[in-house]
Formats: structure tokens, sequence, C-alpha cells
């Protein structure tokens, strides 16, 4: 059917009983019409290509684009098309592009694209903090293992057997690992870039299973060694493990406390939600002895920003090397142990301990349950009913706890030396 086409016959146009009606328009030759049983209404332009090759561009669909702007973009078309170009082709040469690229790239380059949409996501974005954690993750994991690969050519078992291999190197690593690649692969397959799972329906429980809760504590005698190993090491190494002991705060938190964080007249840190694991921001007091420790790596110049590292040894980073640092800390404990005639060693210890150790202080200490899980930031404690309408934030109980924890531990380290705790505790276990 051919005729002059205008958008009130259009409208009135019946779609076909069965197969296809096409309508060709009389203003511009080689538009087209095309209406399906369904309704559907699609515009295209019906012409030869340069070398003879008959060739059916789409422009569009009726009624988003009406007649005028279908002409016009016909015209245009059948112009290039004069021209020597090939609408059809190009787009299927595009989609061959595409479907390269795809196949192309690899898993560092993807993994890279994930986080950065995801840090950039308006509706869940992550935090800061759980931003470099899968940035860690990936650096040390699985960019040395897969990142070369194009990511549609790595199979199930090979994610499967990097899981395996970190489950058998660090087991207690291995869940955070799973958690991370987990992640990626669901995005990536509701991405488009792999075509079916890479992990087996739930294969956490196998692959990663949690490993058991640590209960490590370490005893007062314990907790003034790590204190006194520090005592060897720079100001900003000795300023965070005297702040993590004294303060109760996660590692990364401490590791990136800021100036504009610290009032130093008032004697508080208060740590931005931003960097905290459940997005809570709470106000920690500082004792002398942790007041003595932020002096000591406080900037003297004056253009440190509300935004200075105190800890870091680079511009905008904070302090790092923990595990060089744990060694240092270790090898000073057993000098001093041997000095002081103590055979055993103490037994392995993490960062983490650490804040176990002030939480299960305090409540030595009589300090109420829900001030002292307050003192350390955890509101997992509590039902979902509590904190919708228990609002009070606890502020001055976390001030009034945290100060007695930090009486109780100025006490275990200023009153004997280190040597003498130790020796003491030593002669206490074998009830001397």
């Amino acid at each position: 059917m051919k005729r002059d086409l205008n958008d009130m016959w259009l409208r009135s146009v019946n779609p076909p009983a069965a197969g296809r009606l096409e309508i060709r328009d009389a203003e511009v030759v080689g538009l087209v019409l095309r209406v399906t049983p369904n309704g559907a209404m699609t515009w295209s332009v019906r012409t030869r290509t340069k070398d003879g090759k008959q060739t059916r561009p789409k422009l569009g669909t009726y009624p988003a684009m009406g007649i005028a702007a279908a002409r016009k973009a016909a015209r245009a078309a059948i112009g290039g098309i004069v021209a020597g170009a090939d609408p059809v082709e190009d787009k299927r040469k595009a989609r061959e592009a595409r479907r390269n690229r795809l196949a192309e790239a690899t898993v560092a380059d993807r993994l890279a694209e994930w986080q950065a949409t995801r840090q950039a996501s308006l509706e869940k974005p992550w935090s800061d903090r759980y931003a470099g954690e899968v940035a860690r993750v990936c650096a040390h994991d699985v960019i040395p293992a897969l990142g070369k690969r194009a990511l549609a050519e790595t199979t199930r078992a090979d994610w499967t057997a990097l899981i395996a291999a970190k489950r058998k190197r660090a087991p207690a690593m291995a869940a955070a690992l799973y958690r991370v690649v987990s992640s990626f692969l669901n995005h990536a397959e509701a991405e488009g870039w792999i075509g079916a799972p890479m992990l087996p329906r739930k294969g956490a429980a196998k692959l990663a299973p949690m490993p058991p809760a640590r209960a490590r504590v370490l005893t007062d005698a314990e907790l003034s060694e790590v204190w006194g190993a520090s005592e060897g090491e720079p100001a900003k190494a000795r300023a965070f493990v005297r702040l993590l002991i004294l303060t109760a705060a996660r590692e990364m938190e401490v590791a990136d406390v800021a100036t504009g964080e610290v009032q130093r007249t008032t004697a508080r840190w208060s740590i931005p939600g931003a960097r905290t694991k459940n997005g809570e921001g709470y106000a920690v007091p500082l004792s002398p002895l942790a007041v003595a420790e932020v002096a000591a790596v406080w900037p003297s110049h004056d253009d440190a920003g509300a935004d200075w590292r105190l800890l870091g040894s680079i511009k905008g980073s904070g302090y790092r090397g923990f595990s060089k640092l744990k060694a240092r800390l270790d090898a000073r404990i057993a000098a001093k142990r041997g000095e002081a005639g103590v055979a055993e060693p103490m037994p392995a210890w993490r960062w983490h301990d650490l804040r176990r150790t002030a939480r299960t202080g305090m409540t030595r200490l009589g300090i109420p349950r829900d001030h002292a899980e307050a003192a350390i930031n955890h509101v997992s404690g509590r039902s979902a009913l509590e904190r919708t309408y228990d609002r009070h934030d606890y502020s001055a109980e976390i001030v009034a706890a945290l100060t007695r924890w930090q009486a109780h531990v100025a006490e275990l380290v200023t009153v004997q030396p280190v040597t003498e705790v130790v020796s003491l505790a030593d002669r206490r276990r074998k009830g001397r």
C-alpha cells in the first residue's frame, strides 16, 4: 500500500488479522511503516546501498515518532546511504564490537567497573570503609590470580579454586573473599558480562564457612606487655597501638584518625558515621595518656587541614603496615619475656582482640552492658524495636565507660614496669 500519510489517517489504521501490513509514504520514497497484528507500528527505510545491496534500517516507532519526524529521519538516512553508508551493517559491526569487548574485558577491568558503579550508587552506595575492604581483597587475592584473564572466559572451577586456596592458607579470611567474589559475580551476571552463575548455590557453607568466633582476651599483664612493646616504635606507630588499647575503636577507625575529628581542648575524638562499620558516629573521650599520644603526632605545619590523617606517612593516607608492626611487637614481647625469665611465649593475638579485651574489661569493671556496648559502638545487641523507640544517644554513658576503662589501663601501664607485671602474672599462674 502506498499513500500520502498523515497523523489523522495513521491513528485510524487497524492492525492486520495476520501477517504484516506495510504502508509506503508517497512523499518520501523509501519511507515505510510496518504494522503487526499486535498493533506495533515501526518506521523504516527501504533502499539499496551504494554497492546495490538492499538495506532496511529502522528509524523508530509510531506514535512516539510522528510522520514529520519520520520523514526527516528518512531523508537523512537515505542521504547517508547514497553517500556510501550502510546503517544495518554498521549496527551489525557495532554489536559484534560490543560482543568482542565483552569477551575481551579482563577480570581486573570488570572489578574496577563494578567498584566504581557501587560507590557511585545513589540507592545504596558503599561506605568508604567497605569500599576500602573490597579494594584490598581484590588487589590482594583476586587480581593476582585472575586479573589478566577475560572475565567471560573464566569458569566456576576458577572461582571456586580461588576461594578454596584462600581457605587453605587463611581460613578466617576465606569467608570475606567469598562475600566479595559472590557480590561481584552476581553483578556481572546481572550486567550480562557472564552468561551463568559462577558460584554454586549456597556455596558459602561449603567453600568458605564462617570460622568460629574468636574468644581471645588479653590479660592485664599481656595488655601491659603490648603497651610496653610499642615504646620502641616511632610516634605514629606507637600512637596507633596505644589508641587502639585506650579507645577500643576498630583498626581502620584509629588508623585514619584525622585532625578535624579531634577536639584537643575538650579531649574528645568524634568518629564520623562515614568511617564506622554501622554508619553511626560517636564521640570517644581521650584520657591524658591518649592526649599525649595525639600531641606527639599532631602536625606542626600550618597547611594541615581538617582532613589531615594524623598517623599516615603519606599525605591523605592513614597508618598502614599493620602486620609488620604486629611482628615487631611480638618480637619485643618475646625478648622482654626472655629477660624476665618467662619461658612461655605470649599466646597468639590479633589487633581486634584488643577491642574484645576492652569490652570484656568494661564488664569486669562493673560497667552496665548497654553502656559498654555503646562504648564500642555496637548496636546489634539491641532489637530493631528498641532502636526504633529508644533514641537516646548514650553519649554521656560512652564517655563514662571509656573514661573508666582508660583509667584502668593507665593504672596497669604506669604503676610498675612491664617486666615486673609479667613476672607477677607468671608467679600467680604457677601458684606461687
